[in-house]
C-alpha cells in the first residue's frame, strides 16, 4: 500500500465524523471528572482538619422514603454535620431541601433526626425550597443572608456544590460525606448523574437561574452572632 493510499484511508470522511464527537466527548470527561474537582479542592476538608467557623453548616437534602425517614446518602451527611457541630466546628444548622410535593418534605426529615440525635431545635433552621443546588445556595446567601458557611454533601457532590458557592461570592468550606458504603451500583448511578450536572452546573453560571426567594428569614446569628 502506498502512503498517499494509507492517508486516503485514514482519514476518510466518515472516520472523521466519528472521530471528532469521540474527542469532543473526552475532552469533556476529562474536564468534568478530572479538571473540575481541582477547581475547589482547596476548599474541602475534613472533620478533623476544619476550621472552626462558628457559623452555619448547610447540609443539602438527598431524598427521603415514604415515611419521611433519610435515605442512606442523606443520613451520611447528617452523621457528618452532626460531627461538626458536635466539635464546636459550627454552630448551627441550616438543612435545605425540597418540599414542593405534601407528602414529600426532606427539610422535616432532617430536622427531626437532627432533634433525636440531641441537636437542640433552636439550633436548626429549615429551608424548604432548595430544590435544586443552585437554589439551596441562593437561598442560602439571600433569604438567610449567609456571607460563609459550610456545605455538607456527600463526596461526589461536593465539588459542584463548592464551584456554584464560590461563583455565587459565598466564603464556603466543604465537608464530604463519604458514599463508600453504598453499593456499587449506586455509586455509579451518583457518578453518572453528577457528570452531567457538573455540564449543567457551568451553565448555571453563565445563564443564572431564577431561585425561588422571599423575604430575609432570621437565624441564630441574628440573636446570637459569633463572639
Amino acid at each position: 500500500m502506498t502512503f498517499s493510499a494509507f492517508l486516503h484511508r485514514a482519514f476518510r470522511p466518515k472516520r472523521i465524523l466519528l472521530a471528532v464527537p469521540a474527542l469532543l466527548l473526552l475532552g469533556d470527561l476529562l474536564w468534568t471528572l478530572v479538571r473540575f474537582p481541582g477547581l475547589t479542592r482547596r476548599e474541602v476538608f475534613t472533620p478533623a482538619t476544619l476550621p472552626p467557623v462558628q457559623g452555619a453548616v448547610l447540609v443539602l437534602g438527598a431524598g427521603v422514603y415514604g415515611r419521611g425517614k433519610p435515605t442512606r446518602v442523606l443520613a451520611e451527611r447528617l452523621q457528618t454535620a452532626l460531627a461538626l457541630y458536635r466539635a464546636g466546628k459550627v454552630r448551627w444548622f441550616l438543612v435545605s431541601g425540597d418540599n414542593r410535593e405534601p407528602s414529600y418534605n426532606e427539610p422535616q426529615a432532617m430536622r427531626r433526626w437532627l432533634i433525636q440525635a440531641g441537636v437542640p431545635p433552636t439550633r436548626i433552621v429549615s429551608d424548604y425550597a432548595g430544590r435544586r443546588t443552585w437554589d439551596s445556595l441562593r437561598r442560602a446567601q439571600i433569604v438567610f443572608g449567609l456571607r460563609r458557611v459550610v456545605v455538607v454533601t456527600s463526596d461526589f457532590h461536593l465539588p459542584r456544590a463548592l464551584f456554584l458557592a464560590d461563583h455565587m461570592g459565598l466564603e464556603a468550606w466543604g465537608v464530604p460525606a463519604s458514599t463508600a458504603r453504598q453499593p456499587l451500583a449506586a455509586r455509579l448511578h451518583f457518578w453518572i448523574r453528577e457528570y452531567f450536572a457538573r455540564n449543567l452546573a457551568v451553565l448555571d453560571i453563565w445563564f443564572p437561574p431564577d431561585a425561588l426567594l422571599g423575604p430575609r428569614e432570621p437565624t441564630p446569628d441574628d440573636w446570637e452572632p459569633a463572639s
